[in-house]
């Protein structure tokens, strides 16, 4: 254990049993991507929406379904709540950022632990798996002012790495897609990491694989995997907002009407090479330049420009590859335009 409580290891053979236990990444992308399946039962724990100028004002998904009208659904996604079809009237529970991606939130990571424990024969033995994306070390910048009314110094300062270097350069966990640093503990040093860096463990689970907690870095929920009673007290406890999940579970959908807003973005793109929508959430403005030449070598450009409602906007495009179907193409990237105005 270092000086920060925490008792990294290389012991990376204690996660040999999950990747077995995975769905491939290939073809239809269930939540056993992410989850170990063979459990009893699993659950689906909803990361809040965090406002920051609102003392730390926790929203839940439910307060947002009631704003929009839409029905909270054990398949729904933040825009099947966040991004209504039409504007329901009212204020809205929040603008600005929504659910926070890759990190189960901090209180929540305790209740669960503190009900897990009660499931496994190892509650003081459970190993932990933090994603190394997370960017922990590195440098930060400071802006010095003088009284000369001289621009700024930036200084640059390297931070602590809380990571001992030999775990930091030795083995890693490896799973599809992601590599993981690994500690172990007690269920409640689950929030340790939180603590460190700001980002809870990515997966965790106790010695005796009684059950595992899932947080892939680009989801807003976190998957829970183990025996019926659990999912059941995890389902019913007050303190957090979870919903019932299936290993055959799709990890992503798009509702309808969004398909059929990027459906008209595409049409009139290809029509005009100017698009746009507007929906209660914000806007999505689209601009195409096609691909040209002998045989559609030469590239196209596709550029966005999206405003959320609390006025926070941003620009982004792609290039559009020669060979490819170009509304097909369209349509991919104009969906995460559209799907991001939820949590704008």
């Amino acid at each position: 254990m270092d000086s920060t409580g925490v008792a990294w290891s290389t012991d990376i053979g204690q996660a040999d049993w999950i990747a077995p236990r995975l769905s491939p990444w290939e073809g239809d992308y269930r939540i056993t991507i992410h989850i170990p399946a063979g459990f009893e039962a699993y659950a689906r724990v909803l990361h809040p929406v965090e406002v920051p100028d609102d003392g730390g004002r926790l929203i839940r998904w439910a307060e947002v379904a009631a704003w929009s009208g839409r029905p909270l659904r054990t398949d729904s996604q933040f825009h099947s709540i966040a991004l209504p079809p039409a504007d329901p009237g009212g204020p809205r529970p929040f603008d600005g950022q929504g659910p926070r991606e890759g990190s189960l939130w901090t209180q929540d990571a305790t209740v669960l632990a503190a009900i897990a424990r009660g499931w496994t024969s190892t509650p003081d033995d459970c190993w932990f798996c933090v994603w190394d994306g997370f960017g922990w070390g590195g440098v930060s910048v400071s802006a010095v002012f003088t009284d000369d009314g001289e621009p700024p110094e930036f200084v640059e300062e390297p931070t602590r790495d809380p990571v001992p270097a030999a775990v930091r350069d030795g083995p890693r966990v490896r799973l599809p897609n992601r590599e993981y640093l690994l500690y172990r503990g007690t269920a409640e040093d689950v929030v340790i990491s939180a603590d460190l860096a700001g980002h809870a463990p990515s997966l965790w689970w106790p010695a005796d694989h009684a059950w595992c907690v899932a947080t892939d870095v680009d989801l807003p929920w976190t998957y829970v995997g183990g025996p019926r009673g659990l999912i059941d007290a995890i389902l019913t406890d007050p303190r957090i907002e979870a919903l019932p999940a299936s290993p055959g579970d799709p990890v992503s959908r798009v509702e309808e009407w969004v398909e059929a807003w990027v459906d008209a973005l595409a049409d009139d793109l290809l029509a005009r090479g100017e698009a746009s929508l507007t929906t209660c959430r914000g806007s999505v403005g689209a601009s195409l330049r096609r691909p040209r030449g002998p045989g559609r070598l030469r590239k196209g450009e596709l550029s966005t420009r999206v405003t959320g409602s609390a006025d926070y906007s941003s620009t982004g495009g792609a290039t559009l590859t020669s060979g490819r179907d170009l509304r097909e193409e369209l349509t991919f990237y104009l969906t995460f335009e559209v799907l991001s105005l939820a949590g704008m």
